[in-house]
């Protein structure tokens, strides 16, 4: 494989840069896109959610397409073969997101719904076409072990910046649930910070990556798309590694889809106090991805990963005995603050340390193939990931019918605490997934480089 590659920071910080351009799109479309749809367009909850649903298969589905398409792209094209379509889903997911928050509420109320539903799609669309060929780029930035884990963090450092724009720009500074007016010019900021971070990370990271073209084949578009994705899915560890993702982003959608409505109702905290805690989480997931680097130069990924999920379970459990003890907690709801920095330094690295492996995965198979494929690979990483939310989503608004949740009414406490018991239990079942497979996954650092030791010819 030759010299292994290490790069400059400054490479890293523009390449990591780019995930501000899909990050701060797709949280603001999980944190408003209900209350925009149903209490500023007057929609449907129903049909509010059958948008939803249909985008988030839609954009489940496009995944591996784009990911096999960015392969076979001629690195000849502008930016290259993944640049081009950063470059291309970046505006379009400017545009597309703009529109999206700009409806005229005038609107006969038909026309409306067609129209969120095609911007939302056309959101979804751009958002993939910019963000699988992006993460495989990341897996192509260097061949060096544990120099893709350093990428990695990088990149989930402000994947979670990304996670905090809603809440500091959204409500803190264009107050939009207060002021619906607002969300036109939000959304005209939030394009501009699209075109702005993918302008710096193109500028940054073109013609950076060692495998600017993938060993020419004469299969068909459709059925060439099939057997690549087929061979993919047959290695044992890109599989394993995968179903952890699955796992670990299923538990961030429990965060996002019931944090709110657990900390609002189970533990009576006001927005100051949530902005605090969730704060507080994403602020040490960010901080923590230098220090998971060290801890898995040193103790390889898996053990890293492991020691992740290890803490997650434990904080889950944690917060269980909080739930039971929830009226205490409201009256001291500092004592959740520990736990939410405890669990963003772990949550850093169980977000971080699978995307790293992923590459190591791509190197595995091109050993056995002949065939560099990280766009295909990071394009079943990302279809993992919509499916993660889509269950997520799903299974708490089913439980919340269950429990016979209805925040319309003062309810028993008894309710609250059901709700409550969602989120560790929903964790402890993720987490305990995601170890299992961390566990049959068989890839380190010595054998990654044998995989290296022979690589196709046409990508060195």
């Amino acid at each position: 494989m030759g010299k292994k590659i290490r790069i400059p920071v400054k490479l890293k910080l523009g390449y990591g840069i780019g995930a501000l351009s899909y990050a701060i799109p797709f949280q603001i479309i999980s944190g408003f896109f209900l209350f925009y749809a149903n209490s500023v367009l007057g929609i449907s909850g129903t049909l509010s959610g059958t948008i939803i649903a249909v985008s988030i298969f839609w954009d489940a589905f496009t995944d591996p397409i784009m990911g096999y398409i960015s392969d076979k792209t001629s690195p000849k094209v502008l930016f290259g073969r993944r640049l081009f379509y950063v470059f291309i889903g970046a505006i379009g997911l400017a545009i597309s997101n703009f529109f999206l928050w700009s409806i005229d509420v005038k609107l006969p109320g038909l026309a409306k719904a067609v129209i969120l539903g095609l911007m939302l799609i056309l959101v979804k669309t751009f958002s993939t076409i910019f963000t699988t060929p992006y993460l495989a780029l990341g897996a192509e930035l260097s061949n060096d072990y544990d120099e893709r884990t350093s990428v990695q963090s990088f990149r989930t450092a402000f994947y979670f910046l990304g996670f905090m724009f809603p809440v500091i720009v959204g409500l803190g500074i264009f107050k939009v649930t207060d002021n619906t007016e607002n969300f036109s010019l939000f959304a005209l900021t939030t394009s501009i910070i699209i075109i702005v971070c993918a302008a710096i990370s193109i500028a940054v990271s073109r013609r950076k990556s060692l495998f600017p073209s993938a060993k020419k084949t004469r299969r068909s578009g459709f059925i060439g798309l099939l057997k690549e994705s087929g061979i993919a899915l047959k290695c044992n560890d890109f599989r394993n590694i995968s179903i952890t993702l699955l796992f670990v982003n299923m538990a961030m959608g429990v965060v996002s889809a019931a944090g709110l409505h657990t900390f609002s109702f189970t533990f009576y905290l006001g927005d100051r106090e949530k902005m605090i805690v969730l704060g507080s989480l994403f602020a040490m997931a960010l901080i923590a991805q230098p220090i998971w680097v060290i801890i898995a130069r040193r103790f390889e990924k898996k053990t890293a990963l492991k020691a992740c999920l290890f803490i997650n379970l434990g904080v889950a459990i944690a917060f269980l005995i909080y739930v039971l003890n929830n009226v205490w907690v409201s009256e001291n709801y500092l004592a959740i603050v520990p736990l939410s920095v405890v669990m963003g330094f772990s949550i850093g690295g169980s977000i971080a340390l699978p995307y790293s492996m992923i590459s190591d995965t791509v190197d595995k198979d091109a050993y056995n193939t002949g065939v560099r494929k990280e766009g295909v690979f990071y394009g079943f990483a990302t279809f993992m990931y919509k499916l993660s939310q889509a269950i997520a989503i799903f299974s708490i608004g089913a439980l919340l019918d269950i429990i016979k949740f209805n925040a319309d009414i003062v309810q028993d406490n008894s309710v609250y605490v059901k709700l409550g018991l969602i989120m560790p239990v929903g964790f402890i079942i993720c987490f305990l997934g995601a170890l299992y497979f961390t566990i049959k996954y068989t890839l380190n650092k010595k054998k990654v480089a044998e995989f290296q030791q022979n690589q196709p010819k046409s990508d060195l």
